[in-house]
């Protein structure tokens, strides 16, 4: 998708808005400017948190280390993306996320080592049961949403945070959608009537999470397929036995 920059969607906010158009998004004194942008920075990461837009999927290989339990995450992590842990040494997915009571039990019970690797996630670190030895680094892979979802770029390098600063700063949304989001939320602040705003702003949301990535074949007792051969190898037809 094409995405726009911070100044052109706050510029199509406004003239929706019957708003003078802005030529900066950062004017000192300028409460129109200041308050369309803190609306920016609001949409951009309420919309995070809706739905794992495909744009913000970002795998992840953690090496082990021997006798290291702890594991620090990305400073970008929006959320773990469920069932993608897995230890791609031995071909097994990871067993977690454990509970707190379940921690408690592993690091406290008579269960000193277990042949599947378990995990729990607190404070961004990545804790690892049992702990990998010298015999059992196994290489991690999973997946999460980024939370940076605005990229920037300063002298040709370009970075990705969370927050709008510059005009030229890219929102890596579907532009309409954040457009239709910040008209709502503008309405809403104001004490006006929301029904048409928001209206609008589903009709979009709903499209666009529904082709995101796609749609798979539907199955009426979906599950993971086994990765060995069985009976399931074998083509349709006839067959003479």
């Amino acid at each position: 998708m094409a995405y726009w920059t911070a100044l052109r969607i706050l510029q199509q906010v406004a003239g929706e808005l019957g708003l003078p158009s802005p030529q900066s998004i950062i004017v000192a004194g300028d409460i129109q400017s200041s308050q369309l942008l803190a609306l920016l920075n609001s949409a951009g990461n309420e919309l995070l948190l809706y739905y794992p837009w495909q744009q913000f999927a970002t795998p992840l290989v953690i090496n082990t280390v021997a006798g290291q339990e702890n594991y620090q995450l990305p400073t970008d992590l929006g959320y773990l993306t469920d069932q993608t842990q897995w230890d791609t040494t031995n071909r097994w997915p990871l067993m977690g996320p454990k509970s707190p009571q379940e921690w408690a039990w592993l690091k406290n019970s008579f269960a000193a080592s277990l042949p599947r690797m378990r995990f729990r996630v607190q404070n961004n670190v990545l804790k690892l049961f049992p702990v990998p030895t010298s015999t059992a680094t196994p290489v991690l892979s999973l997946e999460y949403i980024s939370g940076f979802w605005v990229s920037n770029s300063v002298n040709g390098n370009v970075t990705n945070t969370d927050t709008v600063t510059q005009n030229n700063d890219m929102v890596r949304y579907e532009p309409w959608l954040v457009v239709k989001f910040i008209k709502f939320k503008f309405y809403e602040l104001k004490g006006f009537a929301t029904a048409g705003v928001q209206a609008d702003f589903m009709r979009i949301f709903e499209s666009l999470t529904g082709k995101d990535t796609g749609a798979e074949k539907l199955n009426l007792a979906p599950g993971h397929q086994n990765p060995y051969i069985g009976s399931w190898s074998v083509p349709d037809g006839s067959w003479s036995v």
